[in-house]
């Protein structure tokens, strides 16, 4: 058989900003970027209300060792009624134990700001 890498578990921990407006009902989606590859483009869902204003989200993804994470690509699909988000900050948690925070504090929207509906955000290493 061929070897695999072992898995690695990331919990993300998503982080809307408190500003009118500032939830989204749209599909959101991240990849994250390390030093040995990349999360490939995840979905984050889960059975809750996710991306309401001034509350944390928490998703977990499964995948091999990304090793010291860089950077991040977040954004949304721009569905649903409203669908801007203003981001305030992502930070991810290793199954090993390392954290890493990706300040944002910006909107996704394409009626605000730049109008950006995906953001590229650099790593602050806990």
């Amino acid at each position: 058989g061929v070897a695999s890498s072992p898995l690695v578990t990331y919990k993300i921990f998503v982080i809307t900003g408190d500003r009118r407006g500032a939830g989204t009902d749209a599909n959101v989606h991240l990849t994250i970027f390390g030093s040995f590859g990349d999360s490939g483009q995840r979905p984050l869902d889960n059975t809750g209300n996710n991306f309401e204003r001034k509350h944390t989200d928490v998703f977990q993804i499964e995948c091999v060792d990304l090793g010291e994470l860089l950077r991040i690509v977040i954004g949304h699909d721009n569905t649903g009624a409203g669908p801007g988000w203003f981001l305030d900050k992502v930070a991810i948690e290793s199954s090993k134990g390392l954290r890493w925070y990706f300040p944002c504090g910006n909107w996704l929207a394409d009626d605000e700001g730049d109008k950006q509906i995906t953001r590229e955000i650099k790593a602050i290493y806990d």
